[in-house]
């Protein structure tokens, strides 16, 4: 799986939108974070090599800046439609 593992599928129910629709990879090189089409968060692939090194104070906020920039990507994207 190249380092990467899967933390949690967040969104387990099927209710008909795009699972994975945008994503946006976690600084310090940690990982990926997915969102659906609404912008909801569905996935976070760590790297866990990259886990054991990060000061565990700093992974919020490099989650929550992933995050924000996954929902901007889902908004720029519905836009094109």
């Amino acid at each position: 799986m190249n380092g990467l593992r899967r933390l949690h599928d967040l969104d387990e129910e099927d209710d008909g939108r795009e699972e994975h629709f945008a994503g946006a990879d976690i600084d310090a090189g940690l990982g990926r974070v997915h969102v659906d089409e609404a912008g909801d968060l569905v996935a976070v692939d760590l790297d866990e090599r990259a886990l054991r090194t990060m000061n565990p104070a700093a992974l919020g906020d490099h989650l929550l800046a992933a995050i924000e920039r996954a929902e901007q990507v889902a908004r720029a994207e519905r836009g094109k439609r």
